[in-house]
């Protein structure tokens, strides 16, 4: 749920910046949804597994929820780093 939540803020996050710029918003939107879903699919596939069972040997503590919720930062992270490398301004 926060992870659908977190998508659809940064769609409308890049929206927003494509209206300023004078970009296509639709694309822009897909672009920036696109930059938040695949690295979080990719965590989520690779690293959530071995860190979910390392939490099974010590559960309880602040790692377990760090193992759950770890990939909205790896999305959030990769989705900053795209849209300055996507609205970055042409140098004159």
């Amino acid at each position: 749920m926060i992870g659908t939540i977190t998508a659809l803020i940064i769609a409308f996050w890049f929206y927003k910046n494509a209206e300023a710029t004078g970009k296509n918003p639709l694309s822009s939107a897909a672009v920036g949804f696109l930059a938040y879903l695949i690295p979080c699919i990719a965590w989520t596939i690779m690293l959530t597994p071995s860190l979910r069972n390392t939490v099974e040997h010590n559960p309880g503590t602040l790692f377990a929820l760090f193992a759950n919720y770890a990939y909205i930062l790896a999305g959030i992270a990769s989705a900053v780093w795209v849209k300055f490398k996507y609205f970055k301004q042409p140098e004159s």
